[in-house]
């Protein structure tokens, strides 16, 4: 007869769970917070939500810990989400931002933040992570008050990659989704459109003027 395995690690199928799912593998919550303490073998990564593999949380064990305390039809977006898409970013600090139906209300905490919006976007799927589409994802990380530098790296980078992002779409994107926090972008896109050298294969000029774009909250 084969010897069962008497170890609660055996019984997982993956690195990230909410608290009430180990409960229901037989594992009390009291047990698993025990566990996810400073000096435990386990970490706390969200509210409700741990890491039961040793050492410290990859980025992808942040994404999924964020997509499961955000629940059913939250999109990865920003820099995390253009990251997946391919567009390389020069930032040090990975902040998780995850796009939640606008109805919906969760506290953001430490690299991770969550944002309502009426534009929930369609995901497309990365690695089995539900991504903005890179336009989406683009504008929502240039529009987080970075640098003129970075932001302007990064809008150059997805607009050379034009498999990912077209400059029209990126300032159709920008014009309908929230105002805030797109000064910076708006001028550097403006910049690129209107420059004495724009980027290659770029038209000088939007075939709908930004006015004439309909606005709508994000």
């Amino acid at each position: 007869m084969q010897k069962t395995i008497n170890t609660s690690e055996s019984r997982f199928q993956r690195r990230v769970y909410r608290a009430r799912e180990i409960e229901q593998l037989g594992i009390s919550q009291s047990t698993t917070y025990r566990r996810a303490r400073a000096d435990g073998p386990w970490t706390r990564l969200a509210p409700g939500v741990v890491l039961v593999a040793p050492g410290p949380p990859t980025v992808h064990d942040r994404i999924q810990a964020a997509l499961l305390r955000a629940g059913p039809g939250a999109v990865v977006t920003g820099l995390v989400a253009a990251h997946l898409h391919g567009i390389t970013t020069t930032s040090d600090d990975v902040e998780v931002h995850v796009l939640i139906p606008h109805g919906r209300k969760i506290q953001g905490y430490p690299g991770t933040k969550f944002e309502r919006t009426t534009r929930l976007p369609k995901p497309v799927y990365v690695n089995g992570v539900p991504t903005a589409p890179p336009v989406r994802a683009v504008m929502d990380g240039a529009r987080t008050f970075r640098t003129w530098a970075f932001t302007q790296q990064l809008l150059r980078n997805a607009i050379q990659q034009e498999r990912c992002c077209k400059l029209n779409d990126l300032i159709t994107e920008m014009e309908l989704g929230s105002r805030r926090g797109t000064a910076v972008p708006r001028a550097i896109l403006r910049t690129l459109q209107n420059g004495p050298t724009p980027l290659h294969g770029l038209p000088r000029r939007s075939t709908r003027p930004a006015e004439e774009v309909q606005r709508s909250a994000a």
